[in-house]
């Protein structure tokens, strides 16, 4: 029967956003029959944030969860429209794309806000039964704005008791009150104040007239355009429903914004586009953003896919508060990073993938068989079509690849050699500590270093040989994301795999300094000198005044290499310039995961 249109993004503007919204839509809710529908067009709420319904849907009733259906629309499609735009929110097209995408079925469309509220006279038990005794016309309605500490001091889950509460609040405060337009003699498609809370029409009105006028992206006015076109449509008549319904609004103008917008930001040409208005038709074919798959949800059934995520658990095994794994104490934390549970990571990853659209292209660079999996698992659970794909599989495209996300994996399996190594040194130091030449301290401390440079080593070796021969495949684009699975923000392949990806998509080249790849050869001395100590005297000589050096330098500067306090220091400076070239935003860091987006 009908289809009501709201709008709005996850900005919290204005008074308490977030509780007006779930105080309106479960309000909202209460007038409706479950045959009709509330769609809500998200706008321009930044990538990385859900939908305001997502947002606040534990706090609707199921009611309104059920009627409750979300339209998204990204900020890349905003900044492909806007053209001169200075808002944030094209309201017109936000409207349009609601419209467009409505049931069939319905044979009314209401086009309302977020926080406005119906209330029905005692004779109709829903609009549904109201409207069955309408002609088809256009219909506006009088709103009356309810205070802040009025609706802000009710809870947002009664809404049948609320809309009780603030009917009789108007009535013992006399503030029910319609506010004509001024001058109404000289005009008679305006009857109200404020007319884009309550647009009433058929859905073949708005289809003829091809919706809200896009051409009007700057401020106001564009609901006085959208009445001058329904009344021409409407054989010069507009009407109310005076009697039967009344239009609550949850007033928020104490934030200042509001009266900030009408001072500052260029309004829309009222004379032109109101007062002189003749078309009854507005924009082109593809109006409503037609030509786009906008991503289209029910709220409910997007809940309820929530509610999967948690397993029965057994209440008499949980009680004890058993740990998923022991607590590894070890000193080693490079692989501790990378030799990461994949199961646990995609949990993760998943917060990233239930965010985007459900045909985003997904590519995954790396060689864990176990990752790439529970990775695919957890994107068909969000897209069932979709799959993730391997880059190291494909064959080479003819033309570059512009993912929506790129899954890099940084895994890390030490070889039995190298573990063979890292025990024959942890001998060696036992040894030494057993002759009293080094603290227990010192040896943790060593092993520590020793197993984080020869980590470090093998697997910057095994990451930059799958960097370089398939990054080169990827075409760098802006709000693309990067997420980094084994690694961390201080990381030394953290950065690695930036300069990589400067150099091979963005274009940017090698501009590593000599100390840099001195730093680098240091390193690779250093592990070959912890392991070889033992069989060669020159070496193991090295390695002692090594040692009598790093306690000189952290007696009396604080630090314990001079060679890593100015490496560090130039590095940073380096990082700063590779990040403003790059443009690379980092979003989300866990213990082993890094999120980015490619902001230009």
């Amino acid at each position: 029967m009908l289809s009501v249109i709201t709008y709005g993004r996850n900005d919290n503007y204005g008074f308490n956003l977030h509780k007006r919204t779930a105080f309106g839509f479960n309000c909202l809710a209460e007038a409706l029959t479950d045959e009709d529908e509330i769609l809500f067009v998200d706008y321009n709420t930044p990538r990385h944030l859900p939908t305001l319904p997502e947002f606040i849907w534990d706090t609707l009733t199921p009611k309104a969860l059920s009627l409750l259906k979300v339209i998204r629309i990204s900020p890349e499609i905003h900044e492909q429209i806007k053209r001169d735009s200075p808002l944030k929110i094209l309201e017109n097209v936000a409207r349009n794309a609601a419209i467009v995408r409505s049931n069939r079925l319905n044979h009314w469309v209401l086009s309302t806000n977020p926080d406005v509220l119906l209330v029905l006279a005692s004779g109709w038990p829903n609009m549904a039964a109201l409207l069955r005794s309408q002609p088809d016309s256009f219909y506006e309605m009088p709103r009356f704005d309810i205070p802040e500490s009025v609706w802000s001091a009710l809870p947002r889950g009664e809404p049948r008791n609320n809309l009780h509460v603030l009917r009789d609040w108007l009535v013992h405060n006399k503030a029910a009150i319609a506010e004509t337009v001024p001058d109404y003699r000289f005009q008679k498609f305006l009857l109200f104040d404020a007319p884009g809370d309550f647009q009433l029409a058929p859905r073949e009105y708005f289809f003829r007239l091809r919706g809200f006028d896009e051409s009007m992206n700057r401020y106001l006015h564009s609901d006085s355009n959208l009445a001058k076109r329904m009344w021409l449509l409407n054989g010069e008549r507009t009407d109310h429903l005076l009697g039967h319904l009344w239009i609550l609004h949850q007033d928020h103008y104490l934030s200042g914004e509001w009266a900030n917008n009408v001072g500052t930001i260029v309004h829309n040409d009222y004379h032109g586009k109101v007062r002189l208005q003749t078309q009854i038709e507005a924009n082109d074919s593809d109006w409503g953003l037609q030509g786009l798959s906008l991503p289209m949800f029910s709220l409910g059934q997007r809940a309820e896919i929530g509610s999967r995520f948690f397993s029965p658990l057994n209440v008499s095994v949980n009680g004890g508060l058993p740990l998923s794994r022991e607590v590894d104490w070890g000193l080693q934390p490079l692989y501790r990073l990378c030799h990461y549970e994949p199961e646990v990571v995609a949990l993760y990853v998943r917060e990233l993938l239930l965010i985007l659209p459900p045909e985003s292209v997904i590519c995954y660079l790396g060689e864990n068989s176990e990752t790439l999996r529970q990775l695919t698992r957890r994107w068909q659970e969000i897209s069932p079509a979709s799959t993730v794909a391997d880059l190291r599989r494909n064959e080479i495209p003819a033309e570059k690849l512009t993912p929506d996300v790129l899954l890099v994996d940084c895994y890390y399996e030490r070889s039995s050699e190298w573990e063979q190594r890292h025990r024959t040194f942890q001998q060696q130091l036992q040894g030494q500590l057993a002759r009293g030449r080094i603290r227990k301290s010192e040896m943790d401390e060593e092993l520590t270093r020793f197993t984080d440079n020869s980590d470090e080593q093998q697997l910057r070796n095994r990451l930059l040989a799958i960097w370089e021969n398939y990054l080169c495949r990827i075409q760098a684009r802006p709000g693309m994301h990067i997420v980094l699975i084994g690694c961390n923000n201080y990381a030394a392949h953290f950065f690695a795999f930036q300069e990589t990806f400067a150099k091979l998509c963005a274009e940017r080249g090698d501009d590593r300094s000599w100390l840099s790849r001195w730093h680098g050869w240091y390193q690779k001395f250093k592990v070959r000198l912890q392991v070889d100590a033992a069989p060669n005297i020159f070496l193991k000589a090295a390695w002692g005044l090594r040692l009598l050096k790093r306690r000189a330098f952290r007696k009396y500067t604080g630090h314990e290499s001079l060679m890593g306090y100015l490496y560090f220091d130039h590095f940073m400076r380096n990082r700063g310039r590779l990040l403003k070239t790059l443009n690379l935003r980092t979003l989300y860091v866990h213990h082993r995961l890094v999120i980015m987006r490619l902001e230009s």
